[in-house]
């Protein structure tokens, strides 16, 4: 859903620019892409991803925070 969501955002961005003629749209949108990025990886970083338990752990597929 993220890479729909930044897919959507990028879209949208492009369009105002280009229907508009906000040249400032597509900037925006490639910042608020940029920050996205930097959280993400620095989730993925400190290993917050939803419902990836490590192998030897024995963890079922099932999720205490109800992300799965």
């Amino acid at each position: 859903m993220l890479c729909a969501y930044l897919s959507a955002g990028l879209l949208v961005g492009l369009g105002l620019n280009a229907l508009l003629g906000w040249w400032w749209a597509d900037p925006v949108t490639a910042l608020a892409i940029a920050g996205v990025a930097v959280k993400e990886g620095r989730g993925a970083w400190r290993g917050e991803s939803c419902c990836t338990a490590p192998i030897s752990s024995g963890a079922s597929a099932d999720c205490d925070d109800g992300c799965c």
